[in-house]
């Protein structure tokens, strides 16, 4: 792939290739290649209006929509940074986002929340006429910044960047063969790196993107409609989503003959759920894709007959394009053969770093060894298996994994510790066969004080995004501890306890978790 090649550049060359073929399908109304290099440049000017340019920062706060699409080219086309904010976000999560990315400009299918100013709001159709610009912008600019949640309470920002994006779905182009006859769905939120490959590697390739309506993604059954009466081809999502469309989909009722690639990542896929899914769809190739947020995809494996009939863990596999790996003890060398290990990774997808975090950044983006450049260091257990496919072992840390989300236990906890009656808090994770994980949120209150299910979770409701949501809570009057007076995390994932405290049955109390993505 030549380094000039720009995202924008992807949608340019569609455009010269297949200008009256079909680049968005979704709701009923369709735009072409052409209809969507036009509109893009029209969003542009009027993102430059108000400021866009190459290192600005721009809010993109959208709903699946065309209009979502073209202001997102409309961003790309200025050289600025796309910063995604999902519209369900808290308003003081969203305010957190916009002082640490220090945004000015905001794109979005709403304004942002009460209490924000000093933000330009742009609409996809606020364009005007401007010189016409080179598309030829620097290769390795940051291309967006993805928040996640952060430890310290406060979500962090990870840069990709242009380079990144551009050599992923060029290596995603050629592996899964994509062609202008492809529909590729596009379900996970823009705010979730899986969204990239739906719109990069689809336009590099000339399909039809079709995003997934919002009302739909809660739904199983219509979820699967939707694939079969768009004739989806390619679909990519977290496992936990392909499970409810295995176990609520009926796949049986629907026509899917069109489908041929499936594409998971984001979590450990249970086994059990894979092979329902290969006997339901033999016609479909199954891939497994790995990769932090920080190294956007960096493995992959394509299932085998193997995969399907024996009961261990899908391999995450070997790496793409470009790509290398190393395997390091606790003391930072590379592990002995078969031994595990944290995961390192260098290559073209890894991150730049933090934005504005540089601690952080020199903790995790490290030299490599034998000096090749920089990695980062995943923070992921893995060990190589004896034909050389990685396994994936679990975190090295407390990160927790849930409906394909990292969420780090910390931020939640920071969020509890704010209601003036919780003394101690703490969240654990419990292993669930659907979603990988769901969470445990453990709190004892301040003397005299009383705390119950439903006041806490109205008070974090306009702290942490639905997806963090404690499933379940439990009461303590002490919350136990270790023998070094430390809170002692795994006696809380037990269940019966059997410390003194008080604690209350396991309950769902969000209730759309189920269908949650």
């Amino acid at each position: 792939m030549p380094e000039f090649l720009t995202l924008y550049s992807l949608l340019e060359q569609a455009e010269a290739r297949l200008g009256s073929c079909v680049a968005i399908d979704f709701a009923g109304r369709r735009l072409t290649y052409g209809e969507l290099l036009r509109a893009a440049e029209e969003a542009a000017d009027g993102l430059r209006e108000r400021g866009a340019r190459p290192g600005e920062r721009v809010a993109f706060c959208h709903k699946k929509s065309i209009d979502a699409i073209v202001s997102l080219f409309g961003i790309i086309r200025t050289g600025a940074t796309y910063v995604p904010i999902d519209p369900s976000w808290p308003a003081e999560r969203v305010a957190a986002i916009v002082e640490d990315a220090g945004i000015r400009i905001w794109s979005g299918s709403s304004g942002p929340p009460g209490g924000i100013s000093g933000i330009e709001i742009v609409s996809a159709r606020d364009g005007r006429e401007f010189a016409r610009e080179s598309a030829s912008l620097p290769d390795r600019g940051i291309a967006n910044i993805l928040y996640t949640s952060g430890s310290t309470g406060r979500p962090k920002g990870v840069e990709i960047t242009t380079r990144s994006l551009a050599h992923f779905s060029d290596w995603a182009v050629a592996y899964f063969e994509l062609t202008s006859e492809d529909r590729v769905a596009n379900h996970a939120p823009y705010n979730f790196d899986l969204s990239t490959f739906d719109i990069f590697a689809a336009v590099h390739a000339g399909s039809a993107m079709c995003p997934v309506p919002e009302s739909l993604k809660m739904f199983p059954y219509q979820v699967a409609k939707f694939i079969a009466e768009r004739r989806i081809s390619v679909w990519y999502s977290v496992p936990s989503a392909l499970v409810m469309m295995q176990l609520r989909g009926k796949l049986a009722e629907h026509d899917l003959s069109r489908l041929r690639h499936v594409i998971f990542a984001g979590e450990v896929m249970p086994k059990p759920a894979l092979q329902a899914l290969g006997r339901e769809l033999p016609h479909v190739t199954w891939t497994n894709l790995y990769g932090p947020t920080e190294t956007n995809v960096c493995t992959h494996h394509r299932c085998t007959d193997a995969d399907f009939n024996d009961d261990g863990p899908v391999p995450i596999g070997r790496p793409i394009s470009d790509t290398k790996l190393w395997i390091m003890n606790s003391d930072g060398e590379p592990a002995d053969e078969g031994e595990s290990g944290e995961l390192w990774v260098a290559g073209p997808t890894v991150t730049t770093g933090y934005f504005g975090d540089h601690d952080l950044t020199a903790s995790r983006c490290v030299a490599a060894p034998q000096g090749d450049g920089h990695c980062f260091r995943t923070g992921d257990r893995v060990r190589r298996r004896a034909d050389g496919a990685l396994m994936f072992g679990g975190r090295i840390d407390r990160m927790i994994k849930c409906r394909g989300h990292r969420i780090e236990p910390g931020e939640i906890e920071a969020a509890l510790h704010r209601h003036p009656a919780v003394k101690q808090a703490a969240v654990v994770p419990l292993a669930d066969a659907v979603f990988g994980n769901r969470l445990r949120a453990c709190v004892s209150s301040k003397e005299g004080m009383a705390l119950d299910e439903p006041g806490l979770v109205a008070f974090c409701r306009p702290l942490i995004p639905p997806y963090m949501m404690p499933d379940e809570w439990h009461l303590y009057e002490h919350l136990p501890q270790t023998d070094r007076g430390k809170i002692d995390l795994q006696a809380l994932a037990a269940y019966p306890h059997s410390s003194t405290g008080v604690s209350r049955p396991p309950r769902r109390v969000n209730s759309d978790a189920e269908d949650a993505e």
